[in-house]
């Protein structure tokens, strides 16, 4: 029968056999080596940081505004959601996306921003989709006059 049916790991087999297990140790060079890849990770932290602004993973600057609403947990935001956001002068819905017209991720004067979203509608009745339609155009400040 196999040792991890049995005794559930290699430590339980040890433990039944009356020996006492060994404990993992760190080798000096294993611990210098760690050190030194968090110091390099933290000073290119430190490198991205200007002031209460970063550029994350993505290539987007992201702010520190906790008391914003479309703001993550940690209380970041993408810079160019921000602008939007105050541009409209309320948060961004459920749905809707800042995109870059030039791509250039770093750009976020409101001339370069456009509002984008992704709500469209889960029926395929043509008189789903208008009723959807409609209720987007208001949603979005249109007024809809009937024909």
């Amino acid at each position: 029968m196999p040792i991890r049916q049995r005794f559930g790991n290699w430590t339980g087999f040890v433990v039944h056999m009356g020996l006492e297990p060994l404990k993992p140790t760190i080798s000096p060079q294993a611990k210098k080596a760690s050190i030194r890849a968090l110091k390099a990770k933290t000073q290119n932290r430190k490198a991205n940081w200007t002031g209460n602004e970063h550029i994350d993973h993505n290539g987007y600057i992201t702010i520190y505004a906790p008391k914003h609403p479309n703001t993550t947990q940690k209380g970041y935001m993408g810079k160019h959601r921000f602008v939007m956001s105050e541009h409209l002068s309320r948060p961004l819905k459920d749905g809707e996306t800042v995109h870059h017209k030039d791509g250039n991720r770093k750009n976020n004067k409101i001339e370069n921003l456009e509002l984008w979203t992704t709500n469209h509608p889960s029926g395929q009745k043509v008189s789903d989709k208008i009723d959807w339609a409609i209720k987007f155009l208001k949603e979005y400040g249109y007024e809809i006059n009937k024909i």
